[in-house]
C-alpha cells in the first residue's frame, strides 16, 4: 500500500510572508506559527494536514509558482469558501476542468472542492470533468 503524505513544504518569497500567513489564518481558518530560529511558518489544518512554508529569496516568483504543483482543499461547504476567496479579492484561475481554482498570495494555485463523502457517486469527485458543487455549475 502507498499513500500521499498530508504534509506539504512549499517555498515563497519573504516579502509575502505576512500576506500569505494571513491567507492561511483568515481565509482557510488554520493555525499558523513561526518556527523559532527559521524562516518557516507552519500551518495546521483541521484534519491535521500541514503546510510548512519556507520563505527564501530563491523561491519562485508569483508567475512561476502558478505553473508549479496545484493543491486542493476539500471542505464541507465549498461554496462558502469559494465566495470567501472571491470576496478577499484573490484571483480565480480558469482551467479546462471547470473546477474552482484560485491563486493565493505568492502565486500558489489552490482548488476548492467538496469532501469525498459529499460526492454524488462513488468516484464522481475523481472522474468528473466538473466537480464543482451543483450550486456553482450554472455560474460562469
Amino acid at each position: 500500500m502507498m499513500a500521499l503524505s498530508k504534509r506539504i513544504h512549499p517555498f515563497a518569497r519573504p516579502d509575502i510572508q505576512e500576506e500569505l500567513t494571513a491567507f492561511f489564518t483568515d481565509i482557510f481558518g488554520c493555525r499558523a506559527v513561526v518556527r523559532p530560529g527559521t524562516s518557516i511558518v507552519a500551518v495546521r489544518f483541521p484534519n491535521n494536514a500541514s503546510v510548512s512554508v519556507e520563505f527564501t529569496v530563491d523561491a519562485l516568483d508569483e508567475e512561476q509558482a502558478g505553473r508549479g504543483a496545484w493543491l486542493e482543499i476539500q471542505i464541507d461547504d465549498p461554496v462558502a469558501l469559494q465566495r470567501k476567496v472571491l470576496d478577499a479579492g484573490l484571483q480565480r484561475v480558469d482551467y479546462a476542468t471547470g473546477h474552482f481554482y484560485f491563486q493565493a498570495p505568492g502565486g500558489q494555485v489552490w482548488g476548492i472542492g467538496p469532501l469525498r463523502e459529499q460526492c454524488d457517486q462513488r468516484w464522481s469527485c475523481l472522474l468528473s470533468l466538473d466537480r464543482r458543487p451543483p450550486q456553482l455549475r450554472s455560474e460562469t
